[in-house]
């Protein structure tokens, strides 16, 4: 279990026991709402797990109260007081934005946002004439002066939004998310801040860090359906087949 995943467990049941005992300590003041994609609506505080609460003991608050993850494919992981909330642990590595996703995922995307692929194809085209002359690696930050996404923040904010708030390049999610919720899940309740969607993607802009990968790529490439966009991206390098673009937040 990795940190992000603890942080979810923690603060889901976290935050039950301020639901059902009534505290209002939390900048949500008192829950009145709490749920997520899966039975967090329905579960009940059991007074035998405050002591694990109080040790960050997450395998035994999953065993005692029931607690799960929310799916794959939701972008929210928790919904408090009716607003749905991404969270984002900050005491853990920095997250991706974007999973490693071929082309065809992104033409679905910018068709959904009614924006033109071209501008995103005319990047990656630069991106590997870069690589191709050692001016950039393979992970090519904003802030690097040489990276060809850097001049592109209008362009790429819809998209980018997209995939951090309401799906990912095979479709919306079902479970939307309004905001981001940031946390460290060993300070609560001090250290939690809400995020506006605007105002998250300002906030990582300058460190979101671009590179394309082999890693999501079709196992049969180029034996696939929509080969033909796939190879717009992909360029055999380093002994691999490297077209899915991958977008992460810089470690600092």
């Amino acid at each position: 279990m990795n940190a992000g995943e603890e942080s979810e467990y923690f603060l889901k049941s976290y935050m039950l026991r301020q639901r059902d005992l009534g505290k209002k300590d939390t900048i949500f003041g008192r829950i009145n709402e709490l749920s997520d994609d899966g039975n967090l609506e329905s579960l009940i505080w059991d007074a035998m797990a405050e002591d694990d609460l109080a040790n960050f003991r997450i395998k035994n608050l999953i065993t005692i109260l029931r607690i799960s993850k929310s799916g794959v494919k939701s972008k929210a992981d928790i919904s408090i007081n009716g607003v749905r909330y991404s969270i984002k642990e900050i005491g853990a590595s920095p997250p991706a934005i974007i999973n490693h996703t071929p082309r065809p995922g992104f033409e679905n995307v910018c068709k959904k946002l009614n924006v033109s692929i071209q501008e995103l194809d005319d990047i990656v085209c630069e991106y590997w004439d870069l690589r191709t002359k050692v001016t950039i690696k393979e992970d090519t930050c904003v802030s690097d002066t040489n990276c060809p996404f850097t001049q592109h923040k209008k362009y790429l904010r819809p998209i980018i939004e997209y995939f951090v708030f309401t799906g990912t390049g095979t479709g919306d999610s079902k479970n939307l998310a309004d905001k981001i919720l940031e946390i460290d899940y060993k300070n609560l309740p001090g250290e939690m801040k809400i995020v506006r969607k605007e105002q998250y993607f300002n906030d990582v802009w300058p460190s979101l860090v671009f590179s394309l990968r082999s890693k999501g790529m079709p196992p049969n490439y180029p034996n696939t359906n929509n080969s033909n966009s796939i190879s717009r991206w992909t360029r055999f390098f380093d002994g691999k087949n490297k077209g899915s673009l991958h977008v992460r937040v810089k470690t600092n």
